[in-house]
């Protein structure tokens, strides 16, 4: 029984989020969809569990007055075999957590249950803390992304980690007209931290939790209901995880997602300063999950061989993401690039638009020299 109270305690009474404010800077930063979280929480339930067993098996024999250093090349070593398993299978999962899987090895929940518990009990007690501790942190961050990603973008969407041409489930709550972009920023993670961590607050203080248990049901079995009717849940995972690409009308190729970015250049206007500007059509995000998913249209101006100025006419990824590749900041990085220098820096969690864009520039390229 008391291992049992210590696993649920990470879930409400001591969740690592909304109850001891730890893991702060990951949260806030990476909650912006469903893939992310999940991402995340895995990462660092693995991490969490595999350093309490380790750190409660050899605190017998760790010093006192080096457990800390101690305990930080135990979490350093998991947080990379974790992070090199990302990397190797989730290209697109490594890109869109940045800089923040790395960090675990910082991350005050790790260290934090590797003081306060690992070290002072079994291994089977560690083992369950871990998982509590984990799962609870999963949970906290899975409430985030679903409050932002929803307000932020009208839906919710969640694809497969190991191929993101597969989209598990894609909901719409509400038209893009209604969206209140503010929420996949920073202000919007720190005021939904605010909210979700008064409402859990409110609920450990209230002297009658049933009307809490009661409403959380009602709303669960809505939300439930509601994702049912509108979802559109994809069965045929074989004929998903394959999907039919249409042949090349132009120069185009694999790219490290694993798939074909079929570019058409639809005009070519040459200009009084000797260079061309061609328009290129290129598939993208949308093409690739939506049966009536539209390409992007990219304007790539070019002077011997090199590139002089991109501008994205038509983006037409997912709002709010994908389409960020039309922002000056992401195109300005092309001017100067040639077909042996060109590379594009993704933008986070829009790696697929950013090769779209690359994809056009490419195209252009090849088709000036």
């Amino acid at each position: 029984m008391k291992r049992f109270e210590n696993f649920k305690a990470g879930f409400i009474s001591e969740n690592p989020i909304f109850g001891l404010y730890l893991g702060l800077c990951s949260t806030l930063a990476i909650s912006t969809t469903l893939n992310n979280a999940i991402g995340m929480g895995v990462a660092v339930t693995l991490v969490l569990v595999m350093s309490n067993v380790i750190i409660s098996c050899i605190r017998k024999i760790t010093p006192d007055e080096i457990r800390i250093p101690v305990y930080i090349v135990v979490i350093a070593a998991l947080v990379k075999i974790v992070q090199m398993l990302v990397e190797a299978y989730t290209p697109e999962l490594n890109t869109a957590l940045g800089i923040f899987l790395p960090l675990i090895v910082v991350n005050c929940i790790i260290l934090g249950r590797a003081e306060a518990f690992a070290s002072k009990n079994g291994v089977i007690d560690s083992l369950v803390d871990g998982l509590g501790m984990g799962l609870g942190y999963t949970l906290g961050l899975l409430a985030m992304s679903v409050v932002r990603q929803i307000i932020s973008t009208g839906t919710l969407s969640f694809t497969n980690p190991f191929n993101t041409n597969f989209i598990i489930f894609e909901t719409t709550f509400f038209p893009s007209e209604y969206v209140v972009s503010i929420f996949s920023q920073p202000i919007g993670a720190f005021f939904t931290f605010a909210c979700l961590a008064a409402a859990l607050t409110a609920f450990k203080n209230s002297k009658n939790k049933k009307p809490w248990k009661i409403g959380g049901g009602i709303v669960a079995i809505v939300l439930v209901a509601f994702i049912a009717l509108r979802s559109d849940f994809m069965v045929d995972t074989a004929a998903a995880q394959t999907p039919v690409e249409e042949e090349n009308n132009s120069s185009s190729g694999g790219s490290e997602t694993g798939m074909d970015f079929n570019t058409e250049i639809t005009n070519t206007t040459e200009n009084s300063d000797g260079s061309v500007t061609y328009t290129v059509s290129v598939d993208g995000y949308a093409v690739y999950n939506h049966a009536d998913g539209k390409p992007n249209v990219i304007e790539v101006t070019v002077l011997d061989g090199t590139v002089q100025n991109v501008v994205v006419v038509e983006a037409n990824d997912t709002q709010h993401v994908g389409d960020q590749i039309a922002n000056e900041d992401f195109t300005s990085q092309f001017a100067g690039m040639t077909l042996d220098t060109l590379e594009v820096e993704p933008l986070s969690g829009a790696t697929i638009s950013s090769n779209s864009a690359q994809k056009a520039v490419q195209a252009a390229l090849e088709a000036a020299k």
